[in-house]
């Protein structure tokens, strides 16, 4: 059966210690369905993971009803013989961060134009953190000295939505729903012991569908992805790269060998290009890193990292139609 599509909205209920991309919330998921299924559940869950096969590609976690801007050059963002842009604009341009999800069908050049501030989206606030001593009972000198944090916090009633790829064959949507629900409850990323990180979910789980532009070679990626070169033609594939430094979490924190080696990835936003057309575009791109053959991990050689990344349709020019 082939995988299909979802879009959740969640509603932040606090501030976030770790921003919501994507292959980080695989990585809860993974935690959640091990504490909902058993370790058995969840081996048989990655089976086939790093063979191309994922159960589940999550998206970030973005503002409901918008997309990242697409990583492009401003040449790819200009029709034949339009005028140059002053650069003032252009750098004016580059602070919309986000575009109308629903106009994604638009042609690039005039999609672009309709953004948002990034700064509508969230904002960076510093929060001092202390910790008891408890034979003073206060605070004192060291990993006991008052410091302060970055945390990210959403506006009030905003709401966020994560695209979903599943095979339901092999993971229900129900069960999906309710192992991010309990990601939700028992907090995402830094600081979730402290309250950090928690959200809901509103609504039901919608299947959905990108509209296809006609003839349409590009793609824009909604997570960090790690691409598989065969299929894409490098030379019109525009991207900015990203390390994962990652950190196992739950039970495995307390192996005493929590890191994860690092891994370079592509940001999320970037524009893929199919090497071979067709008629229609996959619902997710990339491969499934890790695992006992490609260990990522010392303190577990099983674990797995999203390296796939849902993927929308773009209408962009051919290189040679473009300014």
């Amino acid at each position: 059966m082939p995988m299909r599509t979802f879009k959740l909205t969640l509603r932040p209920e606090s501030a976030f210690g770790t921003p919501l991309a994507g292959d980080t919330l695989f990585g809860h998921l993974c935690w959640a369905l091990r504490w909902r299924q058993g370790e058995a559940g969840l081996i048989k869950l990655l089976e086939g993971y790093t063979r191309g096969q994922p159960f589940a590609v999550l998206s970030d976690a973005l503002p409901a009803g918008l997309l990242p801007r697409p990583n492009l050059p401003a040449s790819r963002l200009q029709r034949a013989g339009d005028p140059k842009v002053d650069p003032k604009q252009r750098k004016a341009d580059k602070q919309l961060a986000w575009l109308p999800a629903e106009q994604a069908a638009r042609p690039m050049v005039d999609w672009v134009r309709v953004g948002l501030d990034k700064a509508r989206s969230v904002q960076t606030e510093v929060r001092t953190q202390n910790t008891i001593h408890r034979l003073t009972g206060t605070t004192g000198t060291g990993v006991f000295a008052p410091r302060q944090v970055d945390t990210l916090v959403h506006a009030p009633g905003a709401a966020l939505e994560v695209y979903a790829v599943l095979d339901t064959d092999r993971l229900p949507l129900p069960s999906f729903v309710q192992a991010l629900a309990d990601i939700g409850v028992n907090g995402f990323g830094r600081d979730a012991s402290t309250g950090l990180g928690k959200f809901t979910l509103v609504g039901e789980a919608a299947a959905h569908s990108w509209p296809t532009p006609p003839g349409a070679r590009h793609a824009l990626t909604l997570a960090p992805c790690a691409p598989v070169p065969a299929d894409l033609d490098a030379d019109d594939c525009h991207y900015q790269p990203v390390t994962r430094f990652g950190r196992h979490g739950s039970l495995h924190v307390l192996t005493g060998r929590p890191f994860k080696r690092p891994l370079l990835l592509l940001r999320s936003a970037a524009v893929l290009a199919w090497r071979h057309p067709s008629n229609e575009c996959p619902a997710f791109h990339g491969q499934g890193l890790g695992g006992v053959a490609q260990p990522i991990s010392a303190a577990e050689p099983a674990t797995v990292h999203q390296g796939y990344a849902p993927v929308l349709p773009l209408a962009l020019p051919e290189l040679k139609e473009a300014a």
